[in-house]
This record gives C-alpha cells, structure tokens and sequence, in this order.
C-alpha cells in the first residue's frame, strides 16, 4: 500500500509523525494554555485600543462610531418593547369594555 502511495505523501506522513507527537504534547501542556491565555488577553486589549482610537477619530469629524451606533439600536429596542406593551394594554382594554380613549365631554 505504501509503494502505491505518491512520494508527496509519502514525505507528509513522515513529517507529520516526526512533528505530530511533540505538536499534541505541546497542546496538552500548561504552558500551551498559559500562553493561549496571554494571547487572547492581548488580542482583546489591542482590539479595544483599536476601537478607541478609531471612535475618537470618527467622532472628531462628527461621525458616528460602532459603539454610537449599539447604544442607538439598544435605545431603539427598548422603545419598540414599550410600544408593544403599551399596543397590548391598549387591545387588552378595549377587549374589556373599557373606552381606548378617555371620553374628552366628560
């Protein structure tokens, strides 16, 4: 089976069994999950200073930026849950028999 085998393959199984035991090691180790710990940290400071840097800048010529833009659909997404709560009184009073509207002769 092995002699039908391309020579190409034949090289990746040997460079996979001479790496692959001491790659799966590594992965394995306190010192791979140390490191992997280090690297998401820095990663979500670089990107937090990103975003800072980029809000500033858009701000500076009075654009908006993400965070501008996430507050705005969170405000708009508790309006829209209000209108649907105050939409559900209203048809919930109107099924009871109450008047929708307060009656402006009385």
């Amino acid at each position: 089976m092995a002699q039908n085998q391309p020579t190409w393959l034949q090289l990746v199984y040997r460079l996979e069994r001479a790496v692959g035991q001491h790659v799966e090691a590594f992965v394995r180790s306190d010192a791979y999950f140390d490191l992997l710990a280090q690297a998401t940290k820095a990663q979500r400071r670089l990107l937090e200073k990103t975003e800072s840097l980029s809000s500033e800048w858009l701000h500076l010529w009075n654009l908006p930026a993400s965070s501008d833009v996430r507050r705005l659909r969170e405000q708009l997404s508790r309006v829209e849950r209000t209108l649907a709560e105050l939409t559900k009184d209203a048809a919930d009073a109107t099924e009871d028999g109450a008047p929708s509207k307060p009656d402006a002769a009385q």
